[in-house]
This record gives structure tokens, C-alpha cells and sequence, in this order.
């Protein structure tokens, strides 16, 4: 068996940079930051409250610097409602993007490479990805907490000895206390804390793997990257993506349609409320009659579809229009295809079955600006000209 190999290319654009994360030479995500942001998922502000016209949903902030961000009623820790004027730490939860304003919340999660401090979760959870000892993390961790603490023990989690979890756990404990002081010092909004740079972002959301090999053409803050993470700085690259031959699927990911094995083919579609994508036949043989193909071509559409969500970063509502096919089995087997393709995803997918029409819903939970909404952003300045 072979040891698995991951690889980032960040490239330098016109107003940012874009990032490709690879596995074995297959690209899994990409990453943008425009240089514009000046916020991004993870990083703790001091906000201001704007307004409370929406007070039943939720209230408008002012993160400084021009930026806002929305803060759900669903999404604060205190008993006592914002008022307008008041100053209150709040972390970007969702970056904004496709012209919404950043998503907020003061359920704050201080992120460790093994465990995440939640200052005030009331509640520990164990990576579903850890298998053995889960009552043993559980445990430990909720000796460590103090109501209203909690924490999260994280895939990497597993291959640290107790001690060591607990001496992370207690830095973050510290660092928490260090960025609240930081904040009540403040007297205007702003960033309080950025707690990863670009790359220790990509690095965490794919659960820091063992070893990884970074090439970029641009100075990058390697602040916080473990010992085995190597960088190549390439300053003479002026494209990385055509030298390490990812334009191509850039290029293809940016389309709606996505060829599949056989000449049958994905469309994917990009609406205000929700991503809608059809399963095609396209020209694909039917030697073995309906069933057993169109079974094998929804088989070969799940599997790529779970590609395709991480890769282009769909989030919120999508719904799938398979194949049709009549007898329940063969429709609980595209179900389980289905779940068994987007298991390794990093975000939170659910799955809910068919509906009536002979749909497919599901939801992803997404944090960052990705491929969906830079074309999202094209086919609205496309409108306007």
C-alpha cells in the first residue's frame, strides 16, 4: 500500500490568491483570498451592533474596516439580546460570499490541531472518524471543562497521547483568555485574532494529514505550520497552476457540465436558493437494459457529484435528479452510493432520500468563498454589462 501523498499549489492572481489541494495528484479543493478581505472563516472580531430591526433573526455588525457580518439570534451565548451600539466578540463563521454579508456567531471554537476549546459549548464531541477509545477522549476532555466549556477531540486527536491533548487543550484555554482581554482593550471594531494563515487553514480543514509539500510563488505567513510541512517558494513561477498542470481542471470546474464515464454527464446548476444538478444519460449504451445501467451511471453520477462538492465548494441546498428508477432497492442503493462517496468530505453533508417529485436533498455545510461563487460573481457582472 502506498503512503499517501498531499501537495498544495498556491498561485499569485490578478486580486488575490487562488490554492489547489491535491491528494496523490488529484485535486480535491480550491481556496481563494482575495486581498481585498480583510476577515475571514475562523477569525475572531470585536463587532459592533448596527441595528436591531431584525432582532427576532438575528443583528447586523460592524467588523471595521468597511466589513459587516450578520449575527442569528440562534448563534448567541447570552441571555441578554444585542443592543444597538454595544460591542460584542463574535467569529466569522461564513465568509462572505455571492453578495451575503459574512455569517457570525459568538459560539466561539478556538482551533487545536488534536482538540478544538469551545469557551462556551456545554458539550464534548469526539471526531466520528475515531474509532477506538471515544469514551476514553470523551472522558478526559470533559474532566478538562469547567462550565460552560467544552471541547471537540479531532481526527489528529487519535494519535496523540492523553498528555499531550491535555497540554493543548490548556494553550487554548490560555489563548482564548489572551484574545477576550485583547478585545475588552479595544475601542472601535476590528479583527481581534486570525488564528490560521492561508495555508494552516487549508492544512486544517483537511485535518492536518502526516506530511504535505506547499509550492507557491509568493511570500506566505507560515506562522503555525508543523515540522512536516515543506515549502517550495518558486518566485520565478508566474502561473503555478499551468507548470503543475491545473488549469485544466480549474477551467472545467468553472462549467456546468461534467462528462462522465460512458457518455453520460452531470449538469450542475447554480440558483439563488439552492444548486440543482441532473444526472444525464447522455450517450451512454443501454446493452444491459435500463435498469442495470442506469443503476451503474447513478453510481459513477454519486461518486462524482461528491467530487464535484468539494471540489467547486457547494453549499446550503442542492438537490440531485438521478436516473429514474421504480423499485425501492435500486433507489436505496443510489442513496447508499451516495453516502458512502461523500464520507470523506471535510464539511457536514446530510442526506434526507427522495422526495415525491423523485429528488434527491441534501445540505453541506460550507465556511469559505470557493469556485461556486467566483462563478456565481461572473454571471452577475455578465448580467449587468
Amino acid at each position: 500500500m502506498r503512503e499517501e501523498s498531499y501537495t498544495i499549489v498556491v498561485d499569485k492572481e490578478e486580486k488575490g490568491v487562488r490554492a489547489a489541494f491535491l491528494k496523490n495528484n488529484d485535486v480535491l479543493s480550491f481556496y481563494f483570498r482575495p486581498f481585498s478581505r480583510q476577515v475571514g472563516a475562523g477569525d475572531i472580531c470585536l463587532g459592533k451592533v448596527t441595528g436591531d430591526r431584525l432582532r427576532q433573526v438575528g443583528w447586523f455588525m460592524d467588523l471595521g474596516h468597511g466589513r459587516s457580518g450578520f449575527l442569528p439570534a440562534n448563534k448567541i451565548v447570552s441571555r441578554r439580546q444585542p443592543e444597538p451600539g454595544e460591542f460584542r466578540i463574535v467569529q466569522i463563521e461564513k465568509e462572505e460570499s455571492a453578495g451575503k454579508t459574512a455569517g457570525l456567531t459568538e459560539q466561539i471554537q478556538i482551533i487545536g490541531k488534536g482538540i478544538i476549546y469551545l469557551p462556551f459549548g456545554r458539550y464534548i464531541a469526539v471526531s466520528h472518524k475515531i474509532s477506538e477509545h471515544r469514551d476514553l477522549f470523551r472522558e478526559r476532555a470533559s474532566e478538562w471543562c469547567v462550565s460552560p466549556e467544552g471541547a471537540i477531540v479531532r481526527t489528529m486527536g487519535a494519535r496523540m497521547d492523553v498528555g499531550r491533548l491535555h497540554n493543548e487543550f490548556q494553550k487554548l484555554k490560555a489563548r482564548w483568555r489572551k484574545i477576550s482581554e485583547d478585545g475588552g482593550r479595544m475601542n472601535r471594531p476590528g479583527l481581534i485574532r486570525r488564528q490560521l494563515s492561508f495555508i494552516a487553514w487549508i492544512l486544517n480543514e483537511n485535518h492536518f494529514p502526516a506530511s504535505c509539500t506547499v509550492y507557491t510563488n509568493l511570500l506566505l505567513d507560515d506562522t503555525g505550520l508543523p515540522d512536516h510541512v515543506s515549502v517550495n517558494y518558486q518566485p520565478d513561477g508566474n502561473n503555478l497552476f499551468a507548470r503543475h498542470n491545473l488549469n485544466g481542471v480549474f477551467e472545467a470546474s468553472l462549467r456546468p457540465l461534467v462528462p462522465l464515464h460512458g457518455g453520460a454527464s452531470l449538469i450542475i446548476d447554480y440558483t439563488e436558493a439552492l444548486t440543482a444538478i441532473d444526472v444525464n444519460s447522455g450517450s451512454a449504451p443501454f446493452r444491459q437494459g435500463w435498469k442495470a445501467t442506469a443503476l451503474d451511471i447513478n453510481r459513477s453520477a454519486a461518486r462524482e457529484i461528491a467530487r464535484q462538492l468539494r471540489l467547486r465548494e457547494i453549499g446550503g441546498m442542492i438537490v440531485v435528479d438521478f436516473l429514474h428508477l421504480n423499485d425501492s432497492s435500486s433507489r436505496e442503493k443510489v442513496l447508499e452510493y451516495l453516502k458512502a462517496a461523500v464520507r470523506d468530505d471535510p464539511a457536514t453533508v446530510k442526506i434526507f432520500g427522495y422526495t415525491k417529485l423523485g429528488l434527491v436533498e441534501l445540505t453541506r455545510k460550507r465556511r469559505r468563498y470557493g469556485l461556486m461563487d467566483r462563478v456565481i460573481e461572473r454571471q452577475r457582472q455578465e448580467e449587468y454589462r
